[in-house]
């Protein structure tokens, strides 16, 4: 895979596409050691002067970084053909299952990496490129052990089981497309009762189940893992079992190659205070939206947000008590809709 280019996947539609733009440019300044980078970009109702700001931007990184627009627009009455239904389909939409139709949609690549939007790339990822998948793995994805045992059992994982996020993705295309992973992920999806809470996400943790290999946890560091403990995690999941164990944990909260805002506390809001904010702002200055203004309205809630970061610090127990409550309004409200 040395001489190979990377195949990186993102997805996004017209709003989100500066906050894509930032992750590109991190990977792109962070990976000139890189042979050559081919982005795919499946998108939804972009804009052509978007799309061309975009194109133009990675441009300027040389000829051997390249972009490509995908046109998934039509997922959502894809996925409604297929299942047969309608579909709760989560706050992010159909466009988030692009990355299970990804090597479908790419039939030129065996391997894929899918990096989500929300994320600043900010380190090489030639090692994780190249290191392959254990064999018998399909996919490589970082654990995540703040998941709620309640989202588990909804679908039909025991609570020693690993639950995986699916914001950093290695792929073995040439695999799922082999296995019909797609296929499997919408029969699933047409046989399922009830809303799923994070439609994507669940469904590759029950298509690709014993098919995952765990990715280093520094390849998908959620930013909100900054006031978590590692002895903490362990102790309300206790499957977390991520690559290096403590000490691999440690090295991604310090040294992370890519940081995920994967949490509402996002660096683009006016107000929020989360770790990586400036880093943020210096590769979004390297954007054909460097000036765009950031999201008013939830400076009340970051700040709220930021307290509870505080509390996880000093009393952990007490945040995942307010989480809890938190998340269990939430789905009761959705459920009685």
């Amino acid at each position: 895979m040395a001489n190979e280019d990377m195949h990186i996947v993102y997805n996004c539609d017209e709003g989100f596409a500066p906050y894509v733009a930032v992750s590109m440019v991190s990977l792109l300044e962070n990976n000139r050691d890189a042979e050559g980078i081919h982005i795919h970009l499946l998108e939804s109702g972009l804009s052509k002067k978007t799309g061309e700001l975009l194109s133009s931007m990675v441009d300027t990184y040389g000829p051997t970084r390249r972009l490509e627009l995908v046109d998934i627009s039509d997922m959502e009455q894809r996925l409604r053909g297929l299942t047969g239904r309608e579909l709760s389909l989560g706050r992010f939409g159909a466009v988030a299952f692009g990355r299970i139709l990804a090597p479908e949609l790419i039939g030129e690549a065996d391997r894929l990496l899918y990096i989500d939007g929300d994320t600043l790339v900010i380190g090489s990822l030639r090692r994780l490129w190249q290191q392959g998948l254990k064999s018998g793995s399909l996919a490589s994805m970082a654990m995540e052990p703040t998941i709620y045992p309640e989202i588990k059992r909804s679908i039909g994982l025991s609570d020693s089981e690993p639950y995986y996020n699916s914001g950093v993705i290695l792929m073995d295309a040439a695999a799922w497309r082999k296995e019909r992973i797609f296929e499997r992920a919408v029969t699933y999806m047409g046989s399922s009762e009830g809303d799923l809470s994070f439609p994507d996400q669940d469904v590759l943790n029950i298509i690709l189940r014993g098919w995952v290999s765990p990715m280093p946890q520094r390849y998908n560091f959620m930013s909100g893992y900054t006031y978590q403990s590692y002895e903490v995690l362990r102790r309300h999941a206790p499957w977390f079992e991520p690559p290096g164990g403590r000490e691999g944990f440690e090295r991604a909260r310090k040294h992370p190659a890519i940081l995920h805002f994967a949490g509402d506390e996002r660096p683009w809001f006016a107000g929020s205070l989360c770790p990586g904010r400036k880093l943020y702002r210096s590769y979004q200055s390297l954007t054909p939206w460097k000036d765009k203004p950031k999201v008013k309205g939830k400076r009340f809630y970051m700040l709220f947000y930021h307290m509870v970061d505080l509390i996880t610090l000093a009393a952990p127990e007490l945040r995942y008590g307010i989480s809890h409550v938190y998340y269990m309004a939430r789905i009761r409200k959705r459920t009685e809709r």
